[in-house]
């Protein structure tokens, strides 16, 4: 079964921050096809984030960088200076390649920098992947990913 962050139980809940409701639509479907028990959660924009994450809190967050209302570093900015969530498993899940826009995501927070894949099988292999890392300590995911002093994009 898939680690999670609540010692050998598995990833019960993941919410994803996206405005572009395709990949919201892709995720889900990938999501469903790994393993449908896996509560999901979906919003569009930084803000309605931010709202949901003061009530509930999910196993593992994906994050979009550019959003309307917060942008992805905004949200994570805001989730890294509350005590409640300084522990949340981030994953940024975006479209930029750029190396700069990576370091400064991880520099801000993000555990993993995962590039949205350009398909669908990509997708679901590489969500499968990422549910199977070990995020009972999220710095350790992120330690994997600083490479020769600078930090890398999942692959």
């Amino acid at each position: 079964m898939i680690n999670s962050i609540k010692k050998g139980l598995p990833i019960c809940s993941i919410f994803i921050a996206d405005d572009d409701n395709d990949d919201l639509l892709f995720f889900k479907d990938a999501l469903g096809k790994i393993d449908d028990s896996i509560k999901l959660e979906t919003v569009s924009d930084g803000v309605s984030l931010l709202s949901l994450l003061s009530h509930l809190k999910p196993d593992l967050l994906f994050l979009d960088l550019d959003m309307p209302g917060k942008n992805g570093l905004e949200c994570l900015l805001e989730i890294r200076s509350n005590p409640n969530l300084i522990n949340l498993p981030i994953v940024v899940f975006s479209s930029t390649t750029r190396p700069a826009n990576i370091e400064t995501a991880y520099e801000m927070g993000a555990d993993l920098f995962f590039i949205k894949p350009p398909n669908y099988n990509d997708l679901i292999s590489s969500i499968r992947a990422i549910l199977q890392l070990k995020w009972e300590i999220p710095s350790q995911v992120k330690d994997q990913y600083y490479v020769n002093g600078r930090y890398v994009a999942f692959m």
